[in-house]
């Protein structure tokens, strides 16, 4: 069982992951205006959560989640510092761009949304740090992959962020819960999928 020290400091962190990235839809079909991934539960890993050997975590999508508004959990406009773009159509792709303010320096974000977003989606983000007079430029890489497990379970809710031994964490109303100790959930694969490949350079 996780130490209630670590999990105070590992949801929140889990938490602002899922709403950065985007980190990160539905059937491209259902509406072009956004991204808006099939209700039920998804399954969610990323390549810095699996560098830190954290397990993926589940998130119960519902039919509302995706708005034009509010997509892939990101929430467009002004954030603190950040202005966040929403997700618009980019070929076969969506792409978001940001912008946040760290004293004088600019940093940018560029996130890329591809998939069906019906069984599966990937969201690859760059996000470049400008050269200062202390360090050169950078760009820091992450990749999220979501895949559909099938309905949310029994007394999930959308907006539940489900961290295996861990607990819950809605992402609509903050609200936390233990979750209870139980075994392979009924219908998922028993082989375990492949690591998340890191983006592109």
């Amino acid at each position: 069982m996780v130490a209630p020290a670590r999990l105070a400091c590992t949801l929140p962190a889990i938490a602002a992951l899922v709403a950065a990235s985007a980190a990160v839809a539905q059937p491209i079909a259902t509406d072009a205006s956004h991204p808006k991934r099939r209700a039920g539960l998804w399954e969610m890993r990323s390549t810095n959560a699996e560098a830190l050997g954290m397990p993926p975590t589940r998130f119960c999508v519902g039919d509302q989640t995706d708005s034009h508004a509010v997509h892939l959990d990101r929430s467009a406009g002004p954030r603190g510092s950040c202005s966040l773009g929403r997700f618009e159509r980019d070929g076969s792709a969506w792409v978001a761009e940001s912008v946040c303010r760290e004293g004088r320096s600019v940093v940018t974000s560029r996130a890329v949304a591809s998939g069906d977003f019906d069984a599966e989606y990937r969201i690859d983000t760059v996000v470049t740090h400008p050269a200062n007079g202390s360090s050169a430029r950078r760009e820091d890489r992450e990749a999220v992959v979501a895949r559909w497990l099938g309905a949310c379970d029994p007394g999930q809710r959308p907006g539940d962020l489900v961290v295996p031994g861990m607990g819950t964490l809605n992402m609509n109303d903050g609200t936390f819960r233990a979750e209870p100790s139980r075994g392979r959930r009924a219908g998922a694969p028993t082989r375990p999928p492949a690591p998340v490949s890191a983006p592109p350079r």
